[in-house]
């Protein structure tokens, strides 16, 4: 199968995360070819998932004292520190290509970025849903979203690791564990300097994984640029990411919901679990014996993009009983088909009963 190459290399900051999004939205309307674009940004940069909410994910004082751009992306996943340090991958292609679940579809295309590592003497192996970890450290992270019929995955090779930007960019209860954060990350996260005495190029790096991604996938590439309707949705695309609505997307219409945080009179709750699939943070308001209101967040992966609000909706009024709740979850899962990978229905479910169980002892 033939694939188009776009190799970008350094572009604005802005423009590494608006260009798959666009490109996949494009796809929808003009059917154009599955596409590779191979990238980095200008700038440092803090990034968060589609389905965190903002003030709960990262320090917003810190940021803003630093001037670092902060972005909302199209995809899944966690906070994110990006830099010129990182070579980013960003996948685009037909779902219907690729009609795999989102389990499967990253541990797929996860395959040349795992073999690239390895070809480097670093013995990087797939960790489910979208890790790929060597000697018990990430070493690179990776988000996917289906768009109607495109798929999208985008990932990082990381030439040196940032944990002292990461710890002061992500949110923490006191100041006390800062520290902490900062151990950890080094403990966790791996990269090429941590690995090898002499850190690759970029250009080597990126060789060696196109190379293993036409092998691996058995696909054949040709250079090409992007197209005048591509160009053109990436700055539709750009203008959005640099609106409040879009930076505040879980949040938005729910202002009512996080100030219940401060009147000791409601039964308002926050949780949050870590799954297979992510981390999953819940604002739930219970009214009596029922939810009121809900906000659920977190670092997970889900398909479509933007159904979080008809998952929620489909929760509020139902009476706190696990079959009531994993009953509602299960239609609207189906009827939408929507995929939500490492994380069951049924722990969802728990994880909502739990929080209500807690609050009423």
């Amino acid at each position: 199968m033939e694939w188009r190459l776009v190799n970008l290399g350094e572009q604005n900051w802005l423009d590494t995360q608006a260009i798959y999004h666009a490109l996949a939205l494009v796809k929808n309307e003009y059917q154009t070819p599955n596409t590779l674009i191979i990238t980095w940004p200008d700038q440092p940069l803090v990034c968060v998932g589609l389905h965190q909410v903002i003030e709960q994910s990262v320090e917003l004082d810190y940021i803003k004292a630093t001037k670092l751009p902060l972005v909302r992306r199209g995809t899944g996943g966690g906070s994110v520190y990006l830099d010129s340090n990182q070579l980013f991958y960003q996948i685009i292609c037909d779902k219907q290509d690729y009609n795999q679940n989102l389990k499967d579809f990253y541990q797929f295309f996860l395959t040349p970025t795992v073999k690239t590592f390895n070809d480097f003497g670093i013995p990087a192996l797939y960790s489910p849903i979208n890790d790929i970890v060597a000697e018990g450290k990430k070493i690179s992270g990776n988000g996917a979203v289906s768009y109607d019929r495109s798929r999208v995955l985008v990932g990082n090779f990381i030439f040196s690791f940032p944990a002292e930007h990461m710890s002061k960019i992500l949110k923490v209860p006191n100041e006390k564990f800062r520290d902490k954060i900062a151990k950890s990350l080094v403990e966790r996260m791996g990269s090429f300097e941590y690995f090898l005495k002499e850190i690759p190029s970029k250009e080597e790096v990126m060789q060696k994984y196109l190379f293993n991604f036409q092998k691996n996938l058995d696909i054949q590439f040709y250079e090409s640029d992007l197209t005048e309707e591509e160009k053109k949705k990436i700055d539709e695309i750009k203008y959005m990411y640099q609106q409040e609505d879009w930076l505040y997307y879980v949040e938005k219409d729910k202002e009512e919901l996080f100030q219940q945080k401060i009147k000791s009179d409601t039964y308002f709750s926050y949780t949050e679990k870590k799954f297979q699939g992510g981390l999953v943070q819940l604002f739930v308001y219970f009214d009596e014996n029922k939810i009121a209101d809900i906000v659920i967040s977190g670092d997970f992966s889900l398909s479509p993009p933007y159904i979080l609000k008809d998952i929620q909706n489909s929760l509020i009024g139902l009476e706190i009983n696990q079959k009531t709740i994993l009953t509602a979850l299960i239609d609207i899962f189906q009827s939408k088909n929507i995929d939500l990978p490492g994380i069951l229905l049924s722990e969802l479910t728990c994880l909502i009963v739990d929080t209500y169980s807690r609050i009423r002892k």
